[in-house]
């Protein structure tokens, strides 16, 4: 079970060098993708569906981003996009793509549902983090306004 969190580590901080990051960011990326991808290990291993697993990976995801972007004074994107390609559903969206061009209706529906909830269980654990960050942050800087 650990042997596939170092393999994403390694695929997030290849990314990240597409990405363009550079130096001890790249390696907090690579740590992003890893520790992101060990949570959504820990959740399918003990049984729960894929895009439960996924929500609570992107979620960890984006809290580590958030802390780190405020920490080291960068984008929290730069840690975020790259860490999450190990749990984006590539592999179930082809399989979407393939059964629909084989004509294979049924089973396209289903792997088109998969990739629906799958991508949409990372986007709202996206949304809720970044959201709260940034509404704990303009109470921060409202608070810091009244002193």
């Amino acid at each position: 079970m650990l042997l596939k969190p170092i393999f994403a580590a390694a695929a997030a901080a290849s990314f990240g060098i597409l990405f363009n990051v550079r130096g001890k960011n790249l390696i907090f990326t690579g740590i992003n993708g890893g520790f992101g991808y060990f949570i959504f290990a820990l959740f399918t291993s003990h049984n729960y569906e894929s895009y439960i697993g996924m929500f609570f990976a992107s979620l960890v995801m984006t809290i580590f981003a958030e802390i780190a972007a405020r920490k080291i004074k960068a984008p929290a994107a730069i840690f975020l996009a790259p860490a999450l390609i190990p749990i984006v559903p590539g592999g179930r969206m082809f399989a979407f793509v393939l059964h629909l061009l084989e004509g294979n209706n049924q089973l396209a529906v289903a792997d088109g549902i998969a990739t629906l909830l799958q991508s949409g269980a990372i986007a709202i654990g996206i949304i809720i983090v970044s959201s709260m960050t940034k509404v704990m942050m303009g109470l921060l800087h409202m608070k810091k306004s009244y002193k």
